[in-house]
């Protein structure tokens, strides 16, 4: 990979030089006033992830956010959970053991499968566990994004089963700008042998247009620092020692990426094929980097029916290919999946005046336990101890599942006057193992004056379980799957009964939302929410002591080489939280700051849940040390205030500052972890009308301290953090469009 980025790189100054001898007067890298100062993306943007019926930003039923393409480039961000990061009030990653999790509001699940992600409306969420592409939520590659759009809070009542924490949803570029055509190149070179080579391609001819995105990208990554979890956890695998020893590189990653849009007339081609390979660094195991090749096809059709009625229909087609491997490149095993979807939806507009109506269905095929392209469809943990030519029988990972989810759905949105428009809406879904779930939306919107709105709203999310708790698998790595929940108490294992069937889990959210306009430039946003969680998907474990209870089976399912087995369960009992999302934007010629402060706290909880969090065993929530004193998220700062500065001081120069302040945070054994400041700079040259050059400083403050960190399985960390944060570095990209 790297000397095929070298390659790449030389070629490409080559062309450079080349192309900066040409005479064009279009201007291809200052942006507009409009798009330059958009740091408050709320101003002047349509959404199109929140509702059916509605795209003005300003009507939306719940709180979004939405991030542009030239915040993202001058961000700084490595990947694009840190941009959300830096951006989201409320939004914040936090670490686990073999994944990054994408928390929102306080929350923070031992996998992302609670989060929806979507590129152009493509729910493109894996069902056997692991939820949204880690090749696009954790990649690097960031070029081909126009803008993001995220859900802080519940939105399955327009997407449905996943978007129970958030949603993200990414708006790719497309040919639609262009008169004709252009080509844009792009290379960066950066600290810890970082290279980046890419190239944009957009037409218009003929009423054709397409916009097409290739890249690559290298990075070595850091050397993951001897502190706290890395210094204290033991690694499980052939080499011993502990995790610092293992030669982990933090954020160490390889991809590759092929985008490609095409629009003619009402008919719209979305291709993505990405592969990427990562170091899972906090991992104590030898089955510590992870590779994920996704290819995934959407074809979509809009047609108006009459002057009120139009009609937009989706299909698409995804494989997602999961490969792991040791860092030695032993193969540690892999699984695939496959995905079909077909959604239809029929907008009425104004059939009776001031009315919009939206009803529709879909239909989600999921294939699992499938080889890959490699043929295999097995999980390892140890390097030695396993035969390559019968894991596949000995170690299956997914057992083949087929799972249908049909979907009906239906929102309306009323303006009663110029002042208040009220909002409905309810989806269904039906599910052949969890059965049947209605997702309620219902509020209204209350505008005084122009400058003056308030929105009140109430509405659920839900997900139910991971499709690995019915198709079973991870065999011999000791996974009890939903068939044999029934025959624990026939094993007769000491204190051990029968399991109890999952629910799926549920968030009802109410939320107070305000818009001041106190003048053309200070606009001051805020969200008040509530949140009630039941039914909380979480993991248990049976374990005995090997000398006093040797494991045996469960049904058709084997004990793990750990003596015991791990399950999904519903926890018992709920709890509630409280917040608030602030933020402030202040927006004149060539300058525009925004200040956001997000605050979460947990309001009450059931005995069954402070218990949990007293042991320890909580999915959400920490004790603070481990007493019946106050309840805290868990691994998640509760107040984190952000400031976004996007500055235009002179005709060719764009600065960028993104800086964030995150509070103490508590870990799973309830000991307070310091928080921090974190802030990045990112500079943008026109050297010419046709060649820019940027900068990113990532992390000038050279904040090292501990990273929050989730519980991991088999219980708590040992550790009230990780070395997660990348110590100060930087990279510069040259971008040239001819």
């Amino acid at each position: 990979m790297k000397i095929n980025s070298t390659i790449t790189l030389i070629l490409f100054c080559f062309i450079c030089t080349n192309a900066n001898a040409q005479n064009d007067t279009t201007i291809l890298f200052k942006p507009t006033m409009n798009e330059m100062l958009n740091i408050k993306p709320q101003q002047n943007k349509e959404v199109s992830i929140a509702s059916n019926v509605i795209s003005d930003v300003d009507k939306q039923p719940s709180s979004v956010t939405v991030i542009t393409a030239q915040q993202l480039k001058l961000s700084a961000a490595r990947t694009l959970s840190e941009a959300l990061m830096l951006f989201v009030p409320g939004y914040f990653a936090v670490e686990d053991q073999d994944d990054i999790i994408s928390g929102f509001r306080g929350l923070a699940p031992d996998n992302n499968s609670k989060v929806l992600f979507l590129i152009n409306g493509q729910n493109l969420n894996t069902e056997f566990f692991w939820g949204p592409p880690d090749a696009l939520l954790n990649s690097p590659n960031m070029d081909y994004i126009e803008s993001v759009e995220i859900i802080r809070g519940p939105g399955s009542v327009v997407l449905g089963q996943g978007a129970l924490l958030g949603v993200i949803n990414i708006i790719t570029k497309d040919g639609s700008k262009e008169d004709t055509g252009s080509v844009q190149m792009n290379a960066g070179l950066g600290m810890n042998n970082f290279y980046n080579a890419s190239m944009d391609i957009r037409l218009n001819v003929k009423g054709i247009k397409t916009y097409t995105h290739i890249t690559g990208i290298d990075y070595n990554g850091q050397t993951l620092r001897n502190e706290g979890w890395a210094a204290l956890q033991g690694n499980q695998g052939f080499s011993g020692g502990k995790v610092a020893d293992m030669g982990h590189r933090l954020r160490r990653t390889e991809n590759f990426s092929f985008i490609n849009n095409i629009q003619y007339k009402k008919l719209t081609f979305n291709l993505i094929q990405t592969s990427q390979k990562r170091d899972l660094y906090n991992f104590y195991r030898d089955r510590e980097v992870l590779k994920q090749n996704l290819l995934a096809v959407n074809v979509a059709y809009a047609t108006n029916i009459n002057d009120k009625i139009s009609n937009t229909t989706t299909a698409s087609a995804i494989r997602d290919d999961y490969f792991l491997s040791s860092l030695t490149g032993t193969n540690m095993g892999g699984t695939s999946e496959v995905r079909y979807g077909l959604k239809t939806i029929f907008m009425f507009n104004d059939i009776f005046k001031g009315n919009k109506l939206a009803v529709g269905a879909e239909i989600r095929s999921f294939q699992m336990g499938k080889k890959n392209t490699d043929g295999n469809n097995f999980i390892a943990n140890k390097i030695g101890t396993f035969a390559p030519q019968t894991a596949n029988q000995e170690l299956t990972m997914g057992y083949q599942q087929n799972i249908n989810l049909v979907s009906v759905f239906a929102e309306n949105f009323y303006s009663l006057s110029d002042k208040i428009d009220i909002f409905g809406a309810i989806r269904f879904d039906r599910h052949p193992f969890w059965g049947d779930n209605f997702s309620p939306r219902l509020g209204f919107i209350y505008s005084p004056t122009k400058k003056v709105l308030f929105r009140l709203s109430y509405q659920s999310g839900f997900r139910g379980a991971v499709g690995l708790h019915y198709s079973g698998g991870y065999r011999n790595d000791g996974f009890l799957r939903a068939d044999n929940y029934g025959k624990v108490g026939q094993a007769n294992i000491p204190n051990e009964r029968n399991i109890n069937s999952i629910t799926p889990e549920r968030i009802n959210n109410i939320e107070l939302a305000t818009r001041i306009k106190f003048t053309n430039e200070l606009v001051l946003n805020g969200t008040f929410f509530y949140n009630n969680i039941q039914n909380i998907i979480d993991v248990g474990v049976i374990y005995q002591d090997p000398a006093v209870f040797p494991m045996v089976n469960i049904g058709t399912d084997v004990a793990g080489d750990w003596n015991g087995y791990w399950y999904f369960k519903n926890t018992l009992g709920t709890f509630s939280q409280i917040g608030t999302e602030l933020a402030l934007a202040y927006t004149i010629p060539k300058y525009s700051i925004q200040l956001t402060q997000a605050v979460v706290q947990v309001q009450s909880a059931t005995k069954e849940q402070k218990d949990l969090a007293i042991s320890s065993n909580s999915m959400y929530l920490a004790a603070e040390d481990n007493t019946n004193k106050t309840l805290h998220a868990k691994a998640f700062p509760e107040m984190v205030t952000r400031l976004n500065i996007l500055a235009n001081p002179i005709g060719k120069l764009n600065v960028a500052l993104n800086m964030m302040y995150y509070s103490d945070w508590y870990s799973p054994i309830g000991t307070k972890a310091k928080g921090g400041i974190f802030a990045n700079v990112g500079v943008g040259y026109n050297f010419t009308n046709n060649i820019e050059f940027n900068i990113s400083v990532k992390n000038v403050g050279n904040n090292t301290n501990l990273y929050p960190m989730n519980s991991n399985a088999g219980g708590p960390d040992v550790s009230p953090g990780t070395p997660g944060w990348e110590s100060r570095t930087f990279w510069g990209t040259l971008r040239v469009k001819i």
